[in-house]
């Protein structure tokens, strides 16, 4: 995959589904929202098997390998870097399946705006079920790594309609 500098430049891609979502917050969901939201990349990575990576950080749960991105940065550096990290290969990543693009405002304030995109990528599949020695993000303990032929059952909405693009 070619370096990803801004994922508004997948927006009108045939073979990328853009979402977009709008919400309104109060000012102190708003406030909490804008100092810890960040995009993300997201990277499903499946095995010859037909299994898709999950990783559960201790908070979130089951989800697809997903890494924080600032602004400027190469989203596809970004993700493959941090899927070589959690499993200790050389991974290659595909194609980008979704863009989410989503814009918060405060009431009343709709000139006052935090604006994250999560990109879901999809990576070359793996041999067998890599697991590096030490899974660490930016200096954070993974809790566990799995591989899953299903959507876990506690996930819904938009994460489990992310990994439901790699499973099944």
């Amino acid at each position: 995959m070619q370096p990803l500098f801004d994922p508004e430049s997948l927006r009108g891609h045939e073979d990328v589904t853009f979402l977009e979502e709008t919400h309104t917050l109060d000012q102190e969901e708003f406030e909490a929202a804008y100092e810890n939201l960040d995009s993300h990349v997201a990277v499903g990575v499946t095995n010859d098997e037909g299994e898709a990576m999950l990783m559960n950080d201790g908070s979130h749960g089951w989800t697809l390998t997903a890494f924080a991105v600032e602004p400027g940065n190469d989203w596809t550096d970004i993700g493959q870097r941090g899927v070589e990290k959690l499993t200790g290969e050389t991974v290659e990543l595909a194609c980008p399946e979704l863009v989410r693009h989503i814009e918060l405002s405060p009431e009343g304030k709709e000139n006052r705006q935090k604006s994250i995109y999560n990109v879901v990528v999809r990576a070359v599949p793996v041999e067998g079920r890599p697991v590096a020695d030490e899974q660490t993000l930016k200096e954070e303990d993974i809790q566990d790594i799995g591989w899953f032929n299903e959507v876990p059952p506690e996930r819904e909405g938009d994460v489990a309609d992310d990994i439901q693009l790699f499973v099944g």
